[in-house]
């Protein structure tokens, strides 16, 4: 393996992703997150998907070229690896699974989530491949990223909450203001704010406590202790 060394931007970059933590109720690392990542592994797609046991693909983070709305994904209809991945080394399971249609090369690291979940972050270029240097780089960020990746989705909210409405609240619950919601998210702060009210009006809350306790499930005070630890996963 390669000796990696680093940029000043790249240490910087490091260090931002050392000092983060990971969103309440969201398995998904933020858009930040993902910006970071790619100052380390430079690529022209970042994105981060979750899938769940049925193999569906429920939750997406992503910038680049399949920069994501507020809808999931369509089912996947294969199980994601576990690991780093690197494409173009394994064509078959390339093909398989689709994963560099109209790229290049990609790479891709899988973490599980839970028993039977899946958390994927995955790299795509355009017109060069991954090196040696890359893969060194993943393999370092490995289990920094195993542990932004742990928290297990909220269960139990409406399904009519959008993915862009969850993750304004997962934020909302690790302490976020909104203007720092907005920068996180690259959205507009009157966005941040009518995803809270559309989200508080879905879960019938009134304000960000009731809507936190409602997200950590702590608004179930009848819940006996065996559901409570079924549903923290």
């Amino acid at each position: 393996m390669p000796d990696l060394v680093l940029t000043e931007i790249e240490q910087r970059a490091l260090r931002h992703l050392l000092d983060a933590r990971p969103c309440p109720g969201s398995p998904l690392p933020s858009r930040r997150v993902l910006e970071w990542l790619s100052l380390l592994i430079p690529a022209d797609d970042v994105v981060a998907v979750f899938q769940d046991g049925g193999l569906r693909v429920t939750e997406v983070v992503s910038l680049g070229l399949s920069d994501a709305d507020d809808d999931p994904a369509e089912p996947h209809g294969a199980p994601f690896y576990l690991g780093v991945m690197h494409w173009s080394r394994n064509p078959r399971a390339a093909e398989a699974c689709h994963a560099i249609d109209g790229l290049t090369d990609g790479l891709a690291l899988g973490f599980r989530n839970g028993p039977d979940a899946i958390v994927q972050v995955g790299f795509g270029r355009e017109r060069r491949f991954f090196d040696e240097h890359d893969l060194a780089m993943a393999r370092m960020l490995t289990p920094l990223l195993a542990r932004l990746v742990r928290e297990r989705p909220t269960p139990g909210l409406p399904a009519c909450l959008t993915v862009q409405e969850r993750r304004v609240l997962s934020h909302v619950a690790s302490g976020a203001s909104n203007a720092q919601i907005a920068e996180d998210l690259f959205i507009a702060p009157a966005t941040v704010r009518k995803h809270l009210e559309n989200a508080y009006r879905k879960l019938g809350v009134t304000g960000r406590v009731a809507a936190v306790a409602r997200l950590q499930g702590r608004d179930l005070p009848d819940m006996d202790l065996r559901e409570r630890l079924a549903r923290l996963g």
